[in-house]
């Protein structure tokens, strides 16, 4: 199994505006990289296919876990590229949270030959930026946002 991790994040809300926006899947193309396409969702699950290396892949993921404030974490569903579990790992710090996400993957031999811890990361990295951006313009935590 490998674990990418990102950096830890300081965001300007409450852990439980974080947790409530990140626990409803269909608030996730807000930060999903460009690549991602033709992307649906409901409160517990979302889809969409990701343009990777000249290959269209799709990506289905449920919610597999929810601990508020503090966790959210997804699960692949039917069409899946690999096993894994994504965590948002939230930490209340008074009025703002922190949050660091991280994918446990069992990475197929293929797949990290051609690179996809160093993808994988980068996807991680650009969306916690995101959120971090739209948690600095309050663009977090209401409906539609």
């Amino acid at each position: 199994m490998t674990s990418i991790a990102t950096a830890t994040a300081t965001l300007p809300l409450p852990a439980e505006r974080l947790f409530s926006f990140l626990s409803d899947l269909s608030n996730h193309r807000a930060f999903l990289e460009p690549e991602a396409k033709e992307f649906s969702g409901d409160a517990d699950s979302h889809r969409y296919k990701l343009e990777v290396m000249g290959m269209t892949m799709p990506v289905e993921a449920l919610i597999g876990q929810k601990v508020s404030p503090t966790l959210v974490t997804l699960v692949p569903g039917a069409k899946k590229m690999f096993d894994h579990t994504l965590r948002f790992e939230i930490t209340p710090a008074g009025g703002q949270c922190q949050l660091r996400i991280v994918d446990e993957a069992d990475l197929p031999a293929m797949m990290k030959m051609m690179g996809a811890e160093k993808l994988m990361k980068g996807q991680l990295d650009n969306a916690l930026a995101k959120i971090r951006e739209l948690a600095k313009e309050g663009k977090l935590g209401f409906p539609g946002a």
